[in-house]
Order: structure tokens, then sequence, then C-alpha cells
């Protein structure tokens, strides 16, 4: 049963080695971004969630309040969100992705797909039908975020 364990472990270490490659690897992957990665992790999160507090943000990126504050300033400048007030607190302010943000956010999602797609051809039958297979674990292991276990 130990051997069990220790392989089960192994086999958990190393799906996370090569997630951890993946993901590196998809952000070299799309053409150079003007942003940096916690801005285009805020601009998807914009875009996917809707509209959400600095003090959210700060706490979904691990990132202090002030650099949240700057990141959101420097995308508001470049016109990709938007600040309004939160209707239920005058003291408090939502964040937004503006039209043209999601419209970046989809161009950078259609790139980086398409970049993906034509790699996926370099594989096996098998390996892309089990790559493809584990979408929805996968999905379904960054839903589980936040949530306690």
């Amino acid at each position: 049963m130990v051997l069990v364990n220790r392989t089960a472990v192994n086999d958990v270490a190393e799906l996370a080695d090569v997630l951890e490659r993946t993901v590196s690897w998809l952000r070299r992957s799309a053409r150079e971004a003007e942003w940096n990665t916690v801005a285009l992790s805020v601009l998807d999160e914009l875009d996917r969630g809707g509209p959400r507090r600095i003090s959210v943000l700060t706490a979904l990126e691990r990132t202090s309040q002030p650099g949240m504050t700057g990141i959101v300033g420097r995308l508001e400048s470049a016109g990709l969100v938007a600040r309004s007030p939160d209707p239920t607190d005058g003291r408090a302010v939502l964040v937004s992705a503006t039209r043209a943000g999601r419209a970046y956010v989809a161009e950078r999602h259609a790139a980086r797909a398409a970049f993906v797609a034509d790699r996926i051809t370099t594989l096996s039958d098998d390996d892309r039908r089990a790559l493809l297979a584990a979408t929805r674990a996968l999905a379904a292991l960054i839903e589980s975020e936040g949530k306690p276990l």
C-alpha cells in the first residue's frame, strides 16, 4: 500500500511540474504582450467574472493594494478597464472590463488557441485524445480554487 501512495504522490508531483511548465509555455506562446502577467490575469478575471472591487482583485492576485491600484490605473489609462461606484457601498469602486478590454482578452485567447491547435496536430492521435479529454478535469481543478478542502 505504501508503494501505491508513493507512486500517487510521484504522479501528482509530475502533474504539478508539467502544469507549471505548460503555463510558462503558454505565456510565451502568443505574441509579445504589452502587459505583465498580473495585468493580463486581472483583465481576464474582469472579462470572465464581471466587475470586482480592487480589494478583491488584490486578494485574487495575491498582490499589494497599491500595486493593484497601479495596475488598474494603467489598464484604465489604456481604455481596457473602467471604474464606477459600487452600488452597495458608495465609498468603494468597482472595476470592469471595457469593450476594448474584452476585445483584447478575446484576441489573446484566440491567438493562444491557434498556437495550441497548431501544436496539438503534432501529437499522436492517442495523446491528442488524452489531452482533449483532460479539459473537463482541468477546468474542475481551476474552479475548485478558493473552495475549502
